[in-house]
């Protein structure tokens, strides 16, 4: 027969799935699927991102070149020990790989610590998320942020097989930190031969944003570089 605190330990993992399950399901009432025509009035060019409604809370910034969305960038807890990690060992490769130098090291210790190299980069990856998605009339530019002040910028020109997706984080990938689940918006594009590929992006927004951030994006790639009557 189980014991106390076996029973206790039980109690509390049911607890803690029924209180992840509520989030998760008071998030998606909180915030349905928005559509990006009816939530937006026209810009200056139909290249641009479209003026979101007040009720999305999305940042638009224009210029001559240039429209963009901005959004805000928040890292998990568990992410956050994974990224001071990855700094920590990237630090101890200096003084590790000086060691190997001076010591004239073998060709095992040297991938060894290039197995540690790869190690570091991993950890400063995690919780990889869009700061910013940058339209212009012929290309696309992502702004990912990562390892708390670093950036990766990843530009796609403009193809009428471009695809866009999206949709919520799923109850399974919920932690106990999460007020809200992040948004995860896939671009597909041909590949070699008749094969897709297909890039996926975290971004810290509600269902309703994302949703319209994905109809936002497909209206792209049918009116980019056209000017609005």
């Amino acid at each position: 027969m189980p014991d106390f605190l076996t029973l206790l330990k039980l109690f509390v993992a049911i607890c803690g799935i029924v209180y992840v399950i509520k989030i998760y399901r008071n998030a998606k009432a909180k915030h349905p699927v928005f559509t990006y025509d009816q939530h937006s009035t026209a810009n200056s060019n139909d290249w641009r991102w479209r003026k979101p409604d007040a009720e999305l809370a999305l940042t638009l910034t224009d210029d001559a070149q240039t429209s963009q969305v901005q959004f805000p960038v928040q890292w998990l807890f568990v992410e956050k020990i994974c990224i001071l990690t990855g700094y920590f060992g990237a630090g101890f490769l200096v003084f590790l790989y000086g060691t190997l130098v001076m010591r004239h090291a073998g060709v095992v210790e040297y991938l060894l610590g290039l197995l540690f190299v790869f190690l570091s980069l991993a950890l400063l990856n995690v919780g990889s998320r869009v700061s910013a998605l940058i339209l212009y009339a012929d290309h696309l530019v992502v702004i990912e942020r990562y390892a708390f002040v670093l950036k990766h910028t990843h530009v796609y020109p403009r193809g009428p097989k471009m695809h866009f997706e999206g949709r919520v984080e799923s109850v399974f990938e919920l932690t106990y930190d999460h007020t809200e689940p992040d948004f995860k918006l896939y671009l597909n594009r041909p590949g070699f031969l008749f094969l897709t590929r297909r890039k996926r992006f975290i971004l810290t927004v509600n269902q309703s944003q994302g949703s319209w951030l994905v109809g936002g994006l497909n209206y792209w790639v049918g009116h980019g570089g056209l000017k609005s009557p």
